[in-house]
């Protein structure tokens, strides 16, 4: 009676850890990638005491959404977001996220799906990475007056330097069938994300006038 109950139990969960794996490998590959060149910096204002604050209300992201299932499944949704342990279908927190869905990926008939995402973040919804705009601008003038220069030099000018932001890129698969037919959801998808850090061009503004 013990042999065949725990047969039974290992039976079991042969079956249930197959079912996970096969889950697991709907999605063959998710990528998240940055788009073009980045030119518009975001900018940073500043005064005679140093740098007070980000000029920049927002600022335009270009990113390549990249997500391809296995050969019996379909990818039916995607979403992005400025924050780590994106999901679709869960709520963001408050922050910033962006998702897609139904036509946006081909309806439920693509087994790869590649979009083009240029996204407008506000700036108090960017997750960065390391240090805020203001403070790669607050370093810099750190750095400058430890070689020699005076804070009014620094001040006097406009400097270019970088931040980095995170975002995260979660996507979701169905069974063929199910995503043809719209009847996805949460209890028979699976997803997969990917993350990555943007460089972001920063314009640490002068707060000086030159002397003429």
């Amino acid at each position: 009676m013990n042999t065949t109950f725990k047969i039974l139990i290992a039976s079991t969960l042969l079956v249930s850890l197959a079912s996970a794996a096969s889950a697991k490998d709907w999605i063959e590959t998710v990528k998240l990638t940055k788009d073009g060149i980045d030119a518009v910096p975001i900018e940073v204002s500043a005064n005679a005491g140093g740098y007070t604050s980000i000029k920049s209300s927002s600022h335009r992201f270009l990113m390549k959404l990249h997500a391809r299932a296995t050969s019996g499944e379909r990818i039916v949704a995607m979403k992005i977001g400025a924050f780590k342990g994106v999901r679709y279908f869960e709520s963001d927190g408050g922050h910033w996220s962006r998702s897609f869905a139904n036509r946006d990926v081909g309806a439920g008939k693509k087994r790869t799906v590649s979009l083009n995402a240029n996204p407008v973040v506000p700036t108090a919804k960017i997750a960065w990475q390391g240090p805020s705009p203001k403070q790669v601008c607050e370093a810099n003038l750190a750095n400058r007056r430890a070689k020699g220069m005076r804070r009014s030099e620094v001040l006097s000018k406009s400097w270019t330097v970088s931040a980095h932001a995170y975002f995260e890129l979660d996507a979701v698969a169905a069974r063929k069938n199910k995503a043809k037919n719209n009847k996805w959801s949460i209890k028979n998808t699976t997803n997969q994300r990917d993350g990555m850090t943007y460089k972001v061009p920063v314009k640490c503004n002068a707060g000086l006038k030159k002397n003429s």
